[in-house]
């Protein structure tokens, strides 16, 4: 009796340990070991996560959950009861044969299949009131790939090249930051309206606080050399402009009332709390409307392979399963100068497309004058759709990703000039040769993972507020989102530390 009790009691604590914890796992093709991202991971009918880009996923509490189903184009759905689940996930590949297959009489030309997905837009898709529940994340990552400051020739005491190398010490090379939102956005492609319940700031400004020392020291150095009746002119190749001793000392003022801000009243903390969380609010909007306007099927758009078919060749790579539908798989290239390739999963019954990929296969944009070039180098993304209870198909996951290049190879010269002459008598000098090479990505990613409908009375009551949990991180806190359904955190950002820590 006594062995009987205690068996009952280990399944008991078992069960409600099981049931209050989390679960999380890796899912990976079943041969190659590779890593599948952006896999769904669905628990409760129209509840579910998406692997994250390292094929990582978490559900932070399966309470009456006992079992995941696990998907991804290209993959065999697996079902899973909860006790059986490893840390590692296999799915095993699902490419279907042409001629598997039957698709009519004949066989559709990719071009008309593009069309015909373009011409369903309007009966595929759901252009009605939603809200939906979302979490997003925005990425920024700046590399410095060269920087150099080398001094030609300096009169100034305490410029010299050593100086400027302690400059160059200063500044990191690699700045990353993050910011995380979840909330609820109600609306349609054309009006939105965000509510956001929490956001996480994992924040990296420039560390200014390493580099006061040398601000002061330069600083100094200006001041003891633009003195009363002399005037700093900084000039670049033709480009320049000058200051007086006056203008100068104001501007050096100003910056140490900067660095040294005084103590802050509750009303001004209070205001500049409310300031922030306008800013990051107004900030979610705009970032989630530019997506809404971004829909493949929009004119005058980037990603133009939908409205500019001519300028690309299609080719029917084969068919996929995508749950319980069949796809074609559509790969596009440029022809005819246009910037992109990727490929189009459409629906082989109805058309609608469920997923997009493309990348763009030249720099889109470039500007070069006097040394200084700039260059938008990257410009890619995806679009995942699922059906909805309407049984039409809604966005699941977006992601964009945009990059830019920045170079200067200028040279740079700060000359301190006495005023009053027909001339201007130059005193002192500083001639450097500036070389900069500056890279950075901002990638957006936005997951909904709940979808219903709205009623137009509804939305039309629905007023926002400002108030949200809002914290910045100077490192990476798993605990901030333990209750909650968000996309997992790649390696990057689980191993970020502000420079200010460091």
């Amino acid at each position: 009796m006594k062995l009987i009790l205690n068996c009952f009691l280990i399944v008991f604590f078992l069960t409600v340990k099981l049931s209050a914890q989390e679960i999380s796992g890796t899912v990976k093709e079943y041969n190659s070991n590779k890593t599948i991202a952006f896999a769904t991971v669905k628990y409760l009918e129209n509840r579910g996560v998406i692997t994250n880009e390292e094929g990582y996923f978490k559900i932070p509490n399966i309470e009456g959950v006992s079992q995941i189903s696990i998907s991804s184009i290209g993959y065999e759905t697996r079902m899973l009861n909860i006790e059986e689940m490893d840390s590692v996930i296999y799915l095993k590949p699902n490419t279907i044969e042409l001629s598997s297959v039957f698709i009519s009489n004949s066989k559709m030309e990719p071009e008309a299949i593009v069309e015909k997905a373009l011409a369903s837009v309007q009966a595929n898709y759901d252009f009605g009131l939603r809200k939906k529940r979302f979490f997003m994340r925005k990425s920024y990552i700046d590399k410095v790939n060269e920087l150099k400051l080398d001094v030609e020739e300096s009169t100034v005491e305490g410029i010299d090249q050593k100086f400027m190398d302690n400059i160059i010490e200063q500044i990191p090379n690699y700045i990353d930051s993050y910011r995380e939102y979840f909330g609820d956005f109600y609306g349609d492609y054309e009006t939105q309206k965000v509510q956001l319940l929490k956001v996480a700031n994992l924040e990296n400004p420039i560390n200014e606080g390493s580099a006061d020392e040398i601000v002061e020291r330069f600083e100094k150095i200006l001041q003891e050399n633009v003195k009363e009746g002399t005037f700093l002119k900084v000039k670049s190749g033709i480009i320049g402009f000058k200051m007086d001793s006056e203008e100068l000392n104001e501007e050096i003022e100003d910056s140490r009332s900067s660095r040294e801000p005084g103590m802050k009243t509750a009303a001004e903390l209070e205001e500049e709390d409310l300031k922030k969380r306008r800013s990051t609010l107004s900030r979610a909007q705009v970032f989630i409307t530019d997506l809404m306007k971004d829909m493949f099927w929009l004119e005058d758009i980037r990603l133009d392979v939908f409205e500019k078919t001519r300028k690309y060749d299609f080719t029917v790579e084969g068919y996929i399963a995508i749950q319980n539908s069949i796809a074609y798989v559509v790969a596009f290239e440029p022809k005819r100068g246009a910037d992109f390739k990727g490929k189009i999963y459409v629906d082989t019954e109805d058309f609608g497309i469920h997923r997009l990929e493309y990348e763009n296969v030249k720099i889109l944009k470039s500007f070069s004058l006097f040394g200084i070039s700039t260059q938008d180098n990257v410009f890619r993304g995806k679009m995942i759709f699922n059906k909805n209870d309407n049984n039409k198909y809604a966005p699941k996951f977006i992601e964009q990703q945009f990059g830019n290049r920045v170079e200067v190879d200028r040279p740079l010269s700060l000359l301190v000039k006495k005023d009053g002459f027909l001339f201007k008598k130059k005193l002192q000098e500083v001639d450097l040769e500036l070389k900069i090479d500056n890279s950075s990505l901002n990638k957006l990613e936005f997951f909904i993972y709940d979808d219903e409908s709205l009623q137009k009375s509804n939305f039309e009551e629905i007023s926002v507020s400002e108030n949200f949990e809002y914290k910045t991180f100077k490192k990476y806190d798993p605990e901030f989102w333990s209750d909650y359904n968000i996309l997992e955190p790649n390696t990057a950002i689980k191993q970020f530390t502000s420079l200010e820590n460091e």
